[in-house]
């Protein structure tokens, strides 16, 4: 008879923590490792360009602090953002959905460069008709060239977490949790690219995929809000990025990165039961 009178409890327990999800929104900075570029198209003549940078550096675009960026419904996604969408599935672990907002652009630099392009691309006073061959050669990336991903490098991915208890205070109210996580998913940049003076501003396109792998620590406090802070490697490789529209051109890179990160969180259904307290409204994560 007892455990028949258990059974219920525990299966509405179970059932409550099955439904226990949170939501978070913060926003991050990244550094990336060298990459070899390789971009292909038609310079404003309709001269074609085939041209691979070698170990290219880049870096991110965050954007200053102000209060009418930031706290606008109409321009706080203009940061480097981070958003994520999360459900519990078991004791400790949880699966999560959402996207790494980063921004990425080329530095101007000397770089070693292979290809062929338009002489009079990169020297004014060359022909039109000069064909610039490149074998190794030393090529200044600088004003007249530019590609950024700067409406986003947006990775979209969808992670298992798996979380870590350190300490709860004895009222139940605050707690610090570790966690990790791996994920994998889609790709999609917005690039901004000038060639030879010419720009043009691509609309987001599926351009690749991506893992990545991070720790972090939530600070959970008031009951159902926390704060949590997070560091993630990872890798995205792009086959398929626009620079010219839906045209034959194109460029193609693989990028390494790591990724800190600030997000704030809040809890949602669940019971939460603590049994300290016998109380139904405080989280247990």
């Amino acid at each position: 008879m007892c455990a028949l009178t258990l059974m219920p409890a525990l299966q509405a327990q179970q059932s409550a923590g099955e439904q226990e999800w949170y939501v978070t929104w913060g926003y991050n900075r990244s550094a990336y490792a060298e990459s070899t570029v390789h971009m292909w198209g038609v310079n404003n003549a309709g001269t074609p360009f085939d041209v691979t940078l070698h170990d290219a550096r880049a870096s991110d675009m965050p954007e200053r602090f102000q209060a009418k960026v930031y706290f606008h419904p109409g321009l706080f996604t203009i940061p480097q953002f981070n958003a994520r969408f999360g459900k519990r599935i078991g004791e400790n672990w949880w699966v999560s959905a959402g996207w790494d907002h980063m921004k990425y652009k080329l530095e101007n630099q000397w770089v070693l460069a292979d290809g062929f392009s338009s002489a009079h691309d990169f020297i004014d006073e060359a022909p039109e008709t000069q064909q610039l061959v490149l074998d190794g050669d030393s090529l200044y990336w600088g004003p007249g060239f530019n590609l950024e991903h700067s409406d986003g490098m947006n990775f979209v991915r969808i992670s298992a977490e798996h979380e870590h208890p350190i300490w709860e205070s004895r009222n139940g109210q605050f707690a610090f949790r570790a966690f990790e996580a791996a994920g994998a998913g889609l790709v999609v940049c917005s690039s901004d690219f000038r060639w030879a003076g010419e720009r043009v501003k691509n609309n987001q396109h599926i351009s690749g995929l991506g893992v990545g792998v991070h720790v972090g620590l939530r600070a959970r406090f008031h009951r159902r809000l926390f704060a949590q802070v997070t560091g993630q490697a990872g890798a995205v490789t792009l086959p398929w990025i626009r620079i010219q529209g839906a045209t034959d051109a194109g460029a193609e890179q693989s990028i390494r990165f790591v990724e800190g990160a600030f997000a704030m969180g809040y809890l949602i259904g669940g019971s939460h039961r603590n049994d300290r307290r016998r109380c139904n409204s405080c989280p247990r994560w």
